[in-house]
């Protein structure tokens, strides 16, 4: 018997096909986007700073627009003195000042008239909310972090709402006695 030669055919072990990264690429990666954070974040920071500023203008003008409007229409009426509420405007519940500016709001005929706002904080709060009606940010009395502004009132006719969002002390400061309203950035 003729012998016969089988030969049999042994695999051979592949090489480990090798995925992922070296040292040395994640290093490079790493510094890269160290280098983008170093150069982003400020700009980031101060477009996140001009959102607020442009926010708190927008505001105020909202404000000063709102109160010349309700001024317009204490004039349009044809009143000379203090009126509970001015017809024609909004919800009807603004009282005025003797020269029509705004003076207190959603109080009826306890409205308060006089551009002395005698430590009362919570007619500057009525008076954002009736002016400014749906739009309005959120405004209070305390500076407790959970409103978009808050009311001080640094002298006798001023309400002045400060920005409580940022630490730039951005206010909006409305005077009873002239009408006038400031954004102070």
């Amino acid at each position: 018997m003729a012998q016969e030669i089988i030969v049999k055919e042994v695999e051979t072990a592949k090489p480990m096909s090798v995925t992922g990264f070296t040292l040395i690429e994640l290093v490079v990666v790493i510094t890269l986007l160290s280098i983008l954070a170093v150069v982003a974040l400020p700009r980031m920071s101060s477009s996140y700073d001009a959102a607020h500023d442009s926010s708190i203008t927008a505001t105020g003008g909202a404000l000063a627009s709102a109160v010349i409007l309700l001024r317009s229409q204490w004039v349009s009426n044809g009143s000379n003195n203090t009126v509970d509420a001015v017809s024609g405007y909004g919800d009807e519940d603004i009282a005025t000042t003797s020269k029509g500016w705004p003076s207190d709001a959603g109080a009826g005929g306890a409205s308060k008239h006089d551009v002395s706002i005698g430590g009362d904080t919570g007619r500057c709060v009525r008076l954002w909310r009736s002016l400014l009606v749906a739009s309005a940010p959120s405004v209070s009395t305390q500076n407790d972090g959970s409103t978009d502004y808050w009311v001080s009132l640094p002298s006798g006719s001023v309400c002045k709402y400060t920005y409580a969002l940022n630490d730039a002390n951005s206010a909006i400061e409305y005077n009873l006695q002239s009408g006038s309203v400031v954004t102070i950035l």
